[in-house]
């Protein structure tokens, strides 16, 4: 933890990029999971009305698109939610490390 610590101080401002950018992805994640979840159940309700079978995951709903980057499951919200979260850390101790520096 302490080789972390040092090379935020090294360099707060990439840091502190690097930090905003893997917040950014996680968000984006998650964000893109609710609204295919509500495509989604959208599909069904329509499916539901013709007596269709449900469709049960995007790639089913969407074969044309590429949805394998879009988290499903508790795995993938995991990783985005880890992601939310490692990019929160690393703006708060860059934030720190650029007001230490600025005060010293």
């Amino acid at each position: 933890m302490q080789w972390f610590r040092s090379r935020i101080r090294r360099s707060p401002r990439g840091a502190m990029v690097l930090g905003k950018t893997v917040f950014l992805v996680g968000a984006i994640l998650v964000l893109a999971a609710v609204f295919a979840r509500a495509s989604l159940m959208s599909l069904n309700a329509d499916r539901a009305d013709a007596r269709l079978p449900p469709l049960r995951t995007l790639k089913e709903a969407y074969p044309q698109y590429p949805t394998w980057i879009v988290p499903e499951g508790p795995v993938g919200f995991s990783v985005a939610a880890v992601l939310v979260l490692v990019g929160t850390a690393l703006t708060v101790l860059a934030g720190e490390a650029s007001k230490r520096s600025g005060a010293a």
